[in-house]
C-alpha cells in the first residue's frame, strides 16, 4: 500500500511556482518547495522596513546601506516565508534537517547570516551556494528549500536532536549553521567544505600536500598533473574523511548514507571527485546528484558535499541498479524505511550517453519533443528534460513505487527561460493533481558533465 502524500497549499502563502504545493508531507516529514522573499505580501525591501532585529548592519548612509539593506530585507522575507510555510505543515524553523541557500552573489552572505541568527538560534545543516539567478524571481537575491521533522506524526522520525553544533570542538562551522541533526534513525549534515575550521588562521586544502598520505592515492609525484587534479583530489578526500568521522561520532559509519549531494565549482573536477568518491564507497552504496554551481563554499573551495544517513540497524534498506549503463558509481534508488532517494537523473540514452535531440529518443516522444526544440536555449535541452524525467519513472518503477509517490524534486536548470520546457514534458509524466514539493536551481552546469542541459534530484515516499 503507497503511503500517504499530503499536499500543502495555502492561500495565505504564494507558490514560488504556480500550480505546485508549497509543501509535501509525507512519514512525518515536510518536504518544502522552494521558498522565496514576497510569498506572504510585498515584504521588506530596504534596512528602514525590517525591525530593529533585521537592522544589525544598518550604518545609516543610503548608498552605503544599499545592497546589504537588500540583501537583509530579501533574506528577512525569504525566512519569515520559510516559517509560515512550516506552519502550514504543522512544524517549525527548529525541526529542519536540511536547508539550501541559494545566493545569486555571494559576496553579501555576511548580511544573510546575520538575519538567519535571528530567526534560527539552533540553525539547521545547510549548503550555500552561489547561483546564476533566483529562479521564480529575476531580480532576486535569495531562494531557500528545506525538509523538516513534524514531530508526532511518525514514530520512526522523532522530534528534531542537534548532534554537531554551529561551535562543534571537533569541527567548528564555517558560518552559522549546525553540522549535523539527527531524527531517530536519520542524520543529515551540513554541506561540508575543504577549510580546517578548527586550526588557526582556517586554512584551506590546497593539494596533496595538505593531507596526510592515506589522501594522496591519485598523487603522481609530478607538479604538473597533481596542480590540476590536487585541489579536488585533495578537497574530496579531506571532506569525505570529515563526513566519516561526524558519522562516527554517532555510532554510524560510510555505509549508511544513502545519499550524496556534491556541488563543484567546476565540472571539469567530476572524473578527479569520482576517483576519490569511489574510494570511500567502494560498493557504490549511496546515490549520487552531482552539479556545478557559480561559487562554491568560500576561499577557493572547489567542491562542498552534504550527505544523508539512515542506521541500517533501525531502517531496512533496499538498492535498485540502473537499468542502462550506470552514469557513475551509485545506484539509481535506495530506500531506506518509507524514503527512497533516487541519484540524480540526467537526459541519457540506452547506452549512458546524453541524447541531444529527439531523433535519440524512443518514437512515442519524438514528435512532442521536435516541437518543442525550436524554444530551446540550446541544442539537447527538452529531449534531455524527457529522458531525465523517463528515466526517473523507470527507476522508481524499478524500485517498486511511481512517480505519484515522489515528495521532492529539484530541478537544475542553465536559465530561468529553460522552465518552461521542462514544464511543456513534465505533464506527460506527473499529473497536475499530484505534483511534488518543487525546486528549481538555475546553475552553470546542471549536472556532471558539461553537456548535461538538465538534472532531476528526487526523494520519494514509497
Amino acid at each position: 500500500m503507497a503511503a500517504r502524500i499530503e499536499r500543502i497549499h495555502d492561500a495565505r502563502i504564494r507558490t514560488a511556482f504556480p500550480g505546485y504545493p508549497i509543501a509535501v508531507k509525507a512519514a512525518g516529514l515536510a518536504f518544502l518547495s522552494g521558498v522565496r522573499a514576497g510569498m506572504t505580501g510585498p515584504g521588506p525591501r530596504r534596512f528602514d522596513d525590517l525591525p530593529a532585529e533585521g537592522r544589525a548592519k544598518a550604518q545609516g548612509f543610503t548608498i552605503a546601506d544599499q545592497l546589504e539593506g537588500v540583501e537583509s530585507a530579501e533574506s528577512w522575507s525569504a525566512h519569515e516565508n520559510m516559517e509560515a510555510v512550516l506552519q502550514a505543515c504543522g512544524t517549525s524553523g527548529d525541526q529542519l534537517l536540511r536547508q539550501h541557500i541559494w545566493q545569486r552573489d555571494k559576496r553579501f552572505f555576511p548580511a544573510y547570516e546575520q538575519v538567519r541568527m535571528h530567526w534560527q538560534a539552533a540553525p539547521a545543516p545547510s549548503s550555500g551556494l552561489g547561483v546564476a539567478a533566483i529562479s521564480a524571481r529575476p531580480d532576486g537575491w535569495i531562494g531557500m528549500d528545506g525538509i523538516a521533522v513534524c514531530p508526532g506524526a511518525d514514530p520512526r522520525f522523532p522530534a528534531r536532536e542537534v548532534v554537531n553544533t554551529v561551535n562543534d570542538a571537533r569541527l567548528p562551522s564555517a558560518s552559522h549553521y549546525s553540522q549535523a541533526v539527527r531524527s531517530g534513525p536519520l542524520l543529515c549534515t551540513a554541506g561540508h567544505i575543504a577549510i580546517r575550521t578548527a586550526e588557526p588562521g582556517k586554512p584551506l586544502v590546497n593539494g596533496f600536500d595538505d593531507v596526510p598520505p592515506e589522501g594522496r592515492f591519485l598523487a603522481t609525484g609530478r607538479s604538473h598533473p597533481d596542480s590540476r587534479d590536487g585541489p579536488i583530489a585533495a578537497q574530496a578526500w579531506y571532506i569525505y574523511s570529515e563526513l566519516r568521522k561526524t558519522l562516527a561520532q554517532h555510532g554510524m559509519d560510510m555505509a549508511d548514507v544513502i545519499h550524496s549531494s556534491v556541488f563543484l565549482s567546476d565540472v571539469r573536477d567530476f572524473a578527479a571527485f569520482h576517483r576519490v568518491h569511489r574510494h570511500f564507497f567502494p560498493e557504490g552504496d549511496p546515490t549520487l546528484c552531482v552539479t556545478g554551481f557559480d561559487e562554491v563554499g568560500h576561499r577557493g573551495c572547489r567542491i562542498e558535499i552534504e550527505v544523508t544517513a539512515a542506521a541500517r540497524s533501525t531502517l531496512s534498506r533496499t538498492r535498485t541498479e540502473w537499468s542502462d549503463p550506470a552514469p557513475f558509481a551509485a545506484p539509481a534508488v535506495i530506500q531506506a524505511g518509507p524514503l527512497a532517494y533516487c541519484s540524480g537523473m540526467l537526459g541519457l540514452d540506452g547506452e549512458g550517453h546524453l541524447v541531444d535531440g529527439a531523433d535519440a529518443l524512443p518514437a512515442a516522444a519524438r514528435a512532442i519533443v521536435r516541437e518543442l526544440q525550436a524554444g530551446e536555449s540550446r541544442r539537447g535541452l527538452a529531449a534531455q528534460c524527457w529522458a531525465a524525467l523517463d528515466g526517473l519513472q523507470r527507476a522508481l518503477a524499478a524500485a517498486g513505487t511511481g512517480l505519484a509517490q515522489v515528495a521532492k524534486t529539484t530541478v537544475y536548470l542553465r536559465e530561468a527561460r529553460d522552465l518552461a520546457v521542462y514544464e511543456a514534458i513534465r505533464p506527460h509524466f506527473m499529473a497536475d493533481t499530484a505534483l511534488p514539493a518543487f525546486e528549481v536551481v538555475l546553475i552553470h552546469s546542471p549536472g556532471p558533465s558539461p553537456d548535461a542541459h538538465v538534472q532531476v534530484e528526487a526523494i520519494a515516499v514509497p
